[in-house]
């Protein structure tokens, strides 16, 4: 079994019962996988099975230690930039968790499929959401944005347009 079906398997049984909105929470975690494919990362085992795991630390009781015994360091390491530093709200802890982002072009890769997913998924089904998203970008761009790093620029294009 490949990196990422096993992960896809771990993250599928450590979410188990969770939602999201009114799907089992693999539904999210398959668009990921599905975003980071369109965009050629899918041979990248490490980039794939952290688009599987990348909210088992956050929303499991899932260590990193467990991560990097199960899938080695880089992806743990993948999984554990993405996830949210502790603060009083969404825009606290995600100035505190850009840095980690920032600083793991893989985890870049991540968050963007995380944050395409979310984003195309509430313009379906949750306009109040996709309004918090919109209202979150210049953030998000101010603290992830790199216009020297072209490779990533096809993803910033379908965040900045998301309905195109």
């Amino acid at each position: 079994m490949n990196a990422a079906d096993k992960a896809k398997e771990f993250a599928i049984a450590k979410h188990a019962t969770q939602k999201y909105g009114e799907h089992p929470y693999s539904y999210h975690l398959a668009q990921v996988s599905q975003v980071l494919s369109e965009f050629g990362y899918a041979g990248d085992e490490a980039i794939a099975a952290a688009g599987w795991l990348h909210d088992v630390l956050e929303d499991t009781p899932t260590t990193y230690e467990m991560l990097v015994s199960e899938f080695g360091k880089e992806t743990a390491d993948i999984v554990f930039a993405v996830t949210s530093e502790p603060g009083e709200n969404r825009v606290d802890r995600f100035r505190k968790t850009a840095p980690k982002i920032q600083s793991n072009k893989k985890a870049l890769i991540v968050k963007f499929a995380d944050r395409i997913a979310n984003i195309e998924a509430s313009i379906q089904s949750n306009p109040k959401l996709y309004k918090m998203y919109v209202k979150e970008f210049p953030l998000f761009k101010q603290l992830l944005y790199n216009p020297q790093d072209i490779e990533l620029m096809p993803m910033w294009n379908r965040l900045e347009n998301p309905n195109k």
